[in-house]
């Protein structure tokens, strides 16, 4: 069984959809699944040449205005001509994932990949709509990374020192660092999980949609915190009420 699994961010490395298609593949061990980044590439000939020989393919794609992000529908109106010419018949699943907190706004995302696969002769396996993927994976970092760091220094400094190699103090707060990691990010792992069961057993599922397990307003104020952030260490934070020149843009 061959499984191709292509990130659709445009981002060149990093990002939600990459972390979402890593998770998958774990969960895919120990088959063999071949990994692809999109991006903004305009050479889709690699990936054309493989899905002949591929049964089953997962998408990873960030939700952009409630759609199909610009430069992955360029590669679907290319890839619909190329498997009605050359009869594919893969199975095709997708995981949408968005900066709202509720799955469902997925909904209509992965709709669109259902009515591709209809135009293009392709079977439609089923799809995962996922809320709030930037905070799963910010919290991946923060929480389970972090987790694991903080263990592995108090063995290094317990070593060091001449102390036994772990104690009471420090197992526990690794354990606590994991229950609530796993808690906060239980929908994504319990939908993968059957995701990951679906495609070994070839077999199409409903869609399904998770989030993270937050609260809402608490979603809310980390996510607007975030961005403010993130505009601020790229120089955008004091220019966005500036108006630009779009005239070029219009040609």
């Amino acid at each position: 069984m061959n499984i191709l699994v292509i990130n659709g961010s445009p981002k060149k490395k990093g990002g939600a959809s990459a972390f979402l298609s890593k998770v998958l593949r774990f969960m895919l061990f120990p088959k063999k699944v071949i990994y692809k980044t999109l991006g903004f590439s305009r050479n889709f000939e690699s990936i054309f040449e493989m899905l002949q020989n591929t049964d089953l393919v997962v998408f990873s794609v960030p939700l952009y205005v409630d759609g199909i992000p610009s430069h992955m529908l360029d590669f679907l109106k290319k890839l619909e001509e190329f498997c009605i010419n050359k009869k594919c018949k893969f199975k095709l699943y997708v995981i949408s994932n968005s900066g709202f907190v509720g799955g469902k706004q997925n909904h209509a995302h992965l709709e669109q990949y259902k009515c591709w696969c209809e135009r293009s002769g392709i079977t439609w396996g089923g799809g995962l709509g996922i809320g709030g993927g930037v905070m799963l994976h910010v919290i991946f970092y923060l929480i389970f990374l972090l987790s694991i760091a903080q263990l592995a220094a108090g063995i290094i400094f317990n070593v060091a020192f001449g102390h036994p190699i772990t104690d009471n103090q420090l197992l526990y707060g690794f354990v606590r660092g994991m229950i609530i990691w796993a808690f906060l990010c239980s929908g994504l792992l319990f939908c993968e999980l059957r995701l990951a069961w679906a495609i070994r057993m070839k077999r199409c599922i409903k869609n399904m949609y998770t989030r993270v397990m937050v609260p809402s307003f608490v979603f809310l104020l980390f996510a607007s915190a975030f961005m403010a952030l993130g505009a601020l260490f790229n120089g955008k934070l004091f220019s966005l009420n500036k108006r630009g020149d779009y005239s070029k843009y219009l040609k």
